[in-house]
């Protein structure tokens, strides 16, 4: 949506008397990556907002692709601060989104944004889960992650749709395949995922693959057990460590006997070669005894064969005590790798990863995990849930056979960087051809065209699956985010104001078949009623409607709650309506 005030720039010297009768949604984002780009374009077409956008620079990075979007307005500050705020007519705005990558800076802009709009709703990204916990108790600020938000689209990708636990209201509903659960606990059927593309909250409901569900519990994963895998056993790893570090060595000394026995079998005919053989292995280990009476070549050889012999010793000590230890302080503090088949290889433990990591233990999965830096967020957490952990690059063969990628049940592919995540999945496929890759992109579009090209299982973007719910939080309705495949449903709580289009409607007309679900309705008094039963009852002013919906579908149904009617009464208090006398019918 396009207008004269988002191409111009807006200045303080705008006139602050402004009508907002007519005036659209006014939205403030503050970043210059992927997810702000993401959000922007998601307030600007789903929810036909205004947006402007505070970045760096306008001619780099995310900053020149946020310049290009139509209808867009951008202000370049070095950072979220009162000019870049009074630049952006941050006093208009409905709501901001802060969604740099500098947890203290966000903290401080929020505080800053609030002094200057008291009534400004703030969204706020961090990864810093202590901090966001602090600051979440300020009322007026909401604290989101976009990795949590992704993490289950990527643990129900590698689970192949396996059952995917979703915390809506008190953490009782969760989403399941229907083959799971009783069809009496059903609330919605959400999507029919035997496509291509899944069909999201399809009109015929039975047909639903993948439902709503309110049980106490969440229903079992389809996976193994953990501890019923087949383990790599210490005693067997610490034997093909020390074969590693003794093969070149052991085959040189056998050589050397092998060498030796010819020439003593030469040099004295009269010795048979296992006589020569025997006399060889005997010096080769200290046995050896002067004979002036051998050949030079022979007594050469003797000496060759008792040194060497000395020196191998100390060598296959060193080993041995060696492996021992680095085996003992593996077992220790868990980084063995000892799950061999059926687990999930996730490599990468940042932000995404640890989520990740920590969702797939939570499911009962046998999880190994990868990555380069031994201090990494996840690594801690592998660390705390006994999880074995590889330290190396994943984008190298020996890396992945470690981590047994042959005997996996998939690879995620979760690094900051989009090249190693690529070239993690095709090492992947060269040693296991049809190994089930999900792949961690940046860029979405990117994410598609390696879908096709390379026929990778599933590609994920983390700022195209938390955009959506940090565009709702915007909006102050959401409570959840579902993600199937690569689509997201929202779950929102939207109340019925006065005078507004859905006030008397009755409730089994807002069932739209692709579109949005009530699944519960709350009244006045806080009893609920689940929609299925209260089909007929005619919604009433203050009813809280439980909705799961794609995003526009979301929108619509908050414009129809909260838009008074042509013709509506004006309302002086909320018990005082007012109706203005309306001319007589002839």
């Amino acid at each position: 949506m396009a207008c004269v005030d988002t191409i111009r720039p807006v200045t303080t010297a705008d006139s602050d008397a402004e009508t907002t009768q007519d005036q659209p949604r006014w939205f403030v984002v503050h970043g210059d990556d992927s997810l702000a780009y993401r959000l922007a374009e998601e307030l600007r077409d789903r929810h036909n907002g205004e947006v402007t956008v505070i970045v760096r620079s306008r001619e780099q990075g995310y900053g020149a692709r946020i310049a290009r979007l139509e209808g867009v307005r951008v202000v370049e500050g070095a950072g979220p601060d009162a000019d870049a705020f009074a630049a952006a007519r941050l006093d208009l705005a409905e709501a901001l989104a802060l969604v740099s990558r500098d947890d203290v800076a966000n903290v401080d802009a929020a505080l800053l944004a609030h002094e200057i709009n008291p009534r400004l709703r703030v969204v706020v990204r961090m990864f810093n889960t202590s901090l966001g916990d602090g600051v979440a108790q300020l009322p007026y600020l909401h604290v989101l992650s976009d990795t949590e938000m992704a993490a289950p689209a990527f643990v129900a990708a590698a689970l192949n749709g396996a059952s995917t636990r979703s915390a809506v209201l008190d953490s009782s509903m969760f989403v399941v395949h229907r083959g799971d659960v009783r069809s009496d606990e059903v609330l919605c059927g959400l999507a029919i995922t035997t496509g291509e593309d899944p069909v999201l909250l399809p009109a015929d409901q039975s047909a639903a693959d993948l439902v709503l569900v309110r049980v106490r519990r969440p229903a079992a994963a389809p996976s193994r057990r953990r501890g019923q895998l087949r383990h790599h056993y210490p005693v067997r790893t610490m034997t093909r460590r020390i074969w590693a570090r003794l093969r070149i060595v052991l085959a040189v000394f056998v050589g050397l006997i092998g060498v030796a026995t010819v020439v003593l079998h030469r040099g004295r005919p009269q010795l048979t070669w296992w006589e020569a053989a025997y006399s060889s292995i005997t010096v080769a280990f200290g046995g050896v005894e002067a004979d002036l009476a051998a050949t030079t070549l022979t007594q050469v050889m003797q000496t060759v064969l008792a040194v060497t012999g000395l020196a191998l010793i100390p060598f296959i000590t060193a080993a041995v005590v060696d492996a021992v230890i680095k085996l003992r302080l593996e077992l220790a503090e868990g980084s063995l790798v000892r799950r061999a088949s059926g687990h999930v290889v996730v490599a990468g433990l940042g932000g995404i990863g640890s989520d990740v990591v920590r969702n797939l233990h939570e499911l009962g999965v046998d999880v190994v995990g990868i990555d380069c830096d031994v201090d990494a967020r996840g690594v801690q957490v592998a660390r705390d849930l006994r999880i074995p952990f590889v330290a190396g690059d994943a984008s190298r063969r020996d890396t992945l056979l470690a981590a047994s990628v042959a005997n996996c049940r998939a690879l995620l592919a979760l690094t900051a960087d989009d090249a190693t995540n690529l070239e993690a999945a095709l090492v992947g496929r060269s040693i296991r051809p049809d190994l089930p890759v999900v792949l961690r992109l940046f860029d979405g579009d990117f994410a598609d065209r390696i879908q096709r090209a390379f026929d990778i299982n599933t590609s994920r973007s983390v700022s195209y699956l938390a955009a959506p719910s940090f565009a709702a939080h915007m909006l102050g309705q959401v409570t959840d985010t579902i993600a199937i495949g690569r689509h997201v449903l929202l779950v929102g709580e939207i109340t019925i104001e006065p005078y507004s289009e859905l006030e008397s409607r009755v409730l089994a007309t807002l069932r739209r078949p692709t579109e949005a679900w009530v699944v519960e309705v709350t009244n006045r008094d806080g009893q609920r009623l689940l929609a299925s039963a209260a089909s007929g009852r005619r919604l009433q002013r203050a009813d809280r409607l439980l909705v799961v919906a794609t995003r526009r579908g979301l929108a619509r149904m908050i414009a129809e709650a909260t838009t008074q009617v042509e013709n509506a009464p004006i309302v002086l208090h909320d018990s005082m309506p007012f109706d203005p006398p309306r001319p007589r019918e002839a």
